[in-house]
């Protein structure tokens, strides 16, 4: 919600791995505020293409002291003021690790913090030691592990501790299949199983500065893309997906990102699934790096990276909790790959629906 007359001039921001679909809706909110010049450093062919940025570079794909190496050279070549990862990946990790040998500043959680949260068991055990709902679950160390889970459940939902996107994830009855996902994987002691819960999600998005929340949106989805060909029906991809407002899940997302991060810095959001009982329980706090989203809520009106940027500059931010999920009323953001995404409001969601009967 910030007019672009006011972004900050001539602020130069070094986003790495750009052309994912995060980076480039992380490059496009800065466009749209205005004021903001961003160089673009990709590892593949594919990435670099598709980046949207000012300035693009492609490096080899390198071992860890020689990206920092490469990133600090760009940094001073291009006067940068603020490093940004903008995918959970290898670089990211890089990034956090050895943020100390930068020259140029990144805007990130305490590393242990970071690290913590980067693990969705850790993270579990912060939430259930708070006594927040959380969907119970169990670290797969061994095949008993995988029985017991099973016997209690039902059906159980496997995934790595680690990674984003739904990676190693799958929804399964059935011990052969469970077993043999885990073998495949090399996933013991790296695999959780959790009780199954419904399709329905929510994410709550937010950007903090030393234990403060300064702005925030939560938004649900309403459908995975491609969800078929995924053995979990999760692809990581949201194909469509509304704003909210639901204080109660407000305040649950806000206690669970105190309950796992010990300073809340920088970008930090949550991830939920709902239960059959209509409650929503957390399955994620996402550290360290927005959700391609976010070129959404910059369109209805709340520009995350914008205030993400001024924050770490120090200059003006709304202190008055005019940005902490500002976007009340509902509006619709539809996506895909290779199309270019449509907003939409809920009264042309519904004249389309009464039309056509389906969503």
């Amino acid at each position: 919600m910030y007019p672009s007359s006011s972004s900050p001039p001539d602020f130069t921001v070094l986003v790495l791995t750009s052309g994912d679909g995060t980076g480039v809706s992380f490059v496009r909110c800065l466009r749209r505020a205005g004021g903001y010049r961003t160089i673009g450093v990709d590892t593949t062919l594919d990435d670099y293409l598709a980046s949207e940025a000012d300035e693009r570079v492609l490096l080899p794909s390198v071992d860890d002291d020689r990206l920092i190496d490469a990133v600090n050279h760009l940094s001073a070549k291009h006067d940068v003021d603020l490093v940004y990862a903008a995918d959970t990946n290898d670089v990211l990790n890089v990034i956090s690790r050895n943020r100390e040998h930068l020259i140029r500043p990144s805007f990130l959680p305490d590393l242990a913090d970071h690290l913590r949260a980067e693990d969705k068991w850790q993270t579990y055990v912060r939430l259930r030691d708070a006594g927040l709902p959380v969907p119970q679950t169990r670290l797969v160390v061994t095949e008993e592990d995988l029985e017991r889970s099973l016997v209690e459940h039902g059906s159980i939902w496997l995934r790595r501790t680690t990674g984003s996107g739904g990676a190693g994830s799958l929804a399964t009855d059935s011990f052969a299949l469970a077993q043999a996902w885990v073998d495949a994987g090399n996933g013991w002691g790296r695999f959780t199983a959790a009780e199954r819960l419904s399709a329905r999600t929510a994410t709550f998005s937010g950007v903090w500065y030393d234990g403060d929340l300064f702005a925030s949106q939560l938004r649900e989805r309403t459908a995975w893309k491609y969800a078929h060909l995924s053995p979990s029906g999760v692809t990581g991809i949201t194909s469509g997906q509304k704003t909210v407002w639901d204080e109660g899940l407000h305040e649950l997302a806000v206690a669970c990102v105190r309950a796992v991060i010990d300073r809340p810095h920088g970008v930090i959001g949550v991830d939920f699934t709902y239960g059959d009982d209509g409650r929503p329980y957390p399955t994620e706090v996402q550290p360290a790096r927005f959700y391609s989203s976010v070129d959404f809520l910059a369109a209805v009106g709340i520009n995350l990276p914008d205030v993400y940027c001024r924050l770490h500059q120090g200059t003006s931010s709304p202190r008055d909790g005019s940005l902490i999920n500002p976007v009340r009323t509902t509006m619709y953001w539809f996506k895909a790959v290779d199309k270019l995404p449509l907003l939409l409001s809920a009264e042309d969601v519904d004249a389309i629906v009464g039309r056509t009967g389906q969503i």
